[in-house]
């Protein structure tokens, strides 16, 4: 090598550690440690029913209402969700540069998220009868003047306690939240469009649908905080004072992406339970699902594929009866006429969540807690409170029965014969698994097309009645003799585990209450 050839290698190799170094540092900026504090939502994206897709997005709020996505790892997903709506501390580290509100941007990977808020403490033992007030936007996107419903269908689906024939609706959001919290929660909703409340028009968007949600069926890809400062600026623009109310469901007169959205958005220092809903989603069945995101509840079931559980609204639920009503052009299916169905919602909510909730009496429920045997005459879940206990909570050996990393079981009581629970495959005992950090089910296993299981699995009573994967079917098996469909423990069956010393067994009913013996042995 001569003296040039050497002083030219010398001088390269030199080059190429200093841009090595500038690559690591930056590298190293990048992944820096961050800590900030703001308010947390949860946003959850469920497919139209009979489509695979779905997402979940973690934000931060900041004080001056800028939005941070989060990268929560999908252990700690159940335990942030604990945390929605609160006042936060983020301690973790730039995974990227994005802007703040596009879907699928992550900038932040959270490592430890401190609640902040001085009423972070566990909820009461009862609920304090709320009237929640909800503002419905009509919204139509730039270019599109379809709509599929007259402003008169959106307070008639959620105003009163009984069905409207006429708009062909078969059942109210407030008649499902009335009976399902045993008067608890009610809804008081007023529609707002062109010139304000009580509107003849709908508000147009600024942007086209593709401006918003780029993309079909087939992904998560919505915009949908951008289409809600959109859609905020336009009502406050015609004399809404949007800090009145609780929750605000958009309505918008097409498709988003492949999904419906639910959970919290913060505007203007506030935070408010949210939906996002496309044509297919305007329907009591799917707003009580929504609805349920932006109370802070997660999915249940999980147990064979995604959505399986019949039991439970914010699983897949069950439906009591079904009509069509009305029609629209989906933009995702190439502009075809699709028709509209409402629903009865026939599901309810479940035991554990209606507790989360706070929404059973102490007097309602009866906890397991040492080792013992107590026999318990429970009523269904969804019939009147009265004097008889609506859930059983059974604690386990060396496990927490309550926080961020509780785990035990619960057992309630269903039957078909009450409103909202009329379309259930069945009647019986139904047993939860509920865990509060479970760690997200259903990665890798191809009857899950989406992981956004939540705190509880049903334990069926029948087991192996599924085909998994690569079938994810019933097996040839009739309904509802398969998968979750007949979870229930009728009169003479048993749940046993000798792992965690439990035993539940069904010894009578006598209409709508069981006589359920518990023994705990551990």
């Amino acid at each position: 090598m001569t003296i040039l050839e050497r002083r030219f290698f010398i001088a390269s190799c030199a080059l190429f550690m200093a841009a090595a170094m500038l690559v690591s540092g930056a590298a190293r900026a990048q992944s820096a440690a961050r800590t900030l504090e703001g308010r947390l939502s949860v946003l959850w994206a469920d497919p139209r029913p009979g489509l695979p897709g779905g997402a979940i997005r973690f934000n931060l709020t900041m004080a001056d209402g800028s939005n941070v996505p989060l990268s929560v790892a999908s252990v700690d997903q159940l335990a942030a969700i604990r945390a929605f709506g609160k006042r936060v501390r983020i301690e973790g580290h730039d995974v990227g540069r994005a802007a703040p509100q596009k879907a699928g941007a992550a900038p932040i990977a959270v490592d430890k998220i401190s609640v902040l808020d001085a009423d972070a403490a566990p909820r009461a033992a009862a609920a304090v009868p709320t009237t929640k007030r909800v503002l419905f936007i009509l919204l139509k996107y730039k270019g599109d003047t379809q709509t599929p419903h007259t402003p008169a269908f959106y307070s008639a689906l959620t105003n009163p306690l009984t069905p409207n024939t006429t708009l062909k609706i078969p059942a109210t959001i407030n008649g499902f939240f009335t009976a399902t919290s045993w008067n608890n929660l009610k809804w008081s909703a007023d529609i707002a469009g062109v010139g304000g409340l009580n509107p003849t028009q709908w508000l147009t968007l600024p942007k086209t649908k593709s401006g918003y949600a780029n993309c079909g069926w087939s992904s998560a890809c919505a915009d949908v905080f951008q289409l809600a400062n959109d859609a905020m600026a336009l009502v406050t623009a015609q004399g809404v004072n949007v800090a009145l109310y609780d929750n605000i469901n958009f309505v918008v007169n097409n498709d988003l992406d492949c999904c419906a959205w639910g959970g919290g958005f913060v505007y203007q220092s506030k935070l408010y339970g949210v939906t996002w809903e496309p044509p297919w989603g305007q329907d009591a069945s799917i707003y009580v699902h929504e609805m349920g995101h932006s109370l802070g509840l997660p999915h249940s079931g999980w147990t064979y594929h995604a959505y399986d559980s019949p039991w439970d609204e914010m699983s897949r639920g069950s439906r009591a009866q079904q009509v069509s009503c009305g029609t629209y052009r989906s933009a995702n299916s190439g502009g075809a006429l699709d028709t509209l169905y409402c629903s009865e919602p026939g599901g309810g909510y479940i035991a554990p969540y209606k507790d989360k909730l706070a929404w059973i009496p102490a007097a309602n429920k009866v906890v397991v807690n040492s080792i013992s045997t107590r026999t318990v005459t429970l009523e269904a879940d969804s019939t009147p409170l009265g004097a008889n206990p609506k859930m059983i909570k059974i604690c386990l050996v060396n496990r927490a029965c309550d926080g961020s990393t509780a785990q035990y079981l619960t057992v309630e009581a269903r039957v078909k014969t009450v409103a909202y629970d009329k379309g259930l495959p069945g009647e019986g005992v139904i047993v939860h698994d509920f865990k509060a950090n479970r760690t997200p089910v259903g990665a890798g296993n191809a009857c899950f097309f989406n992981t956004q299981s939540g705190w509880a699995m049903p334990i069926d009573a029948t087991p192996g009645d599924y085909r998994g994967a690569p079938y994810c079917d019933s097996g040839g098996r009739p309904y509802p003799n398969y998968a979750l469909n007949n979870a229930q423990y009728t009169v003479g069956k048993t749940y046993l585990s000798s792992t965690l010393g439990i035993k539940i067994e069904v010894l009578s009913r006598v209409g709508s209450t069981f006589s359920v013996r518990v023994t705990r042995s551990k």
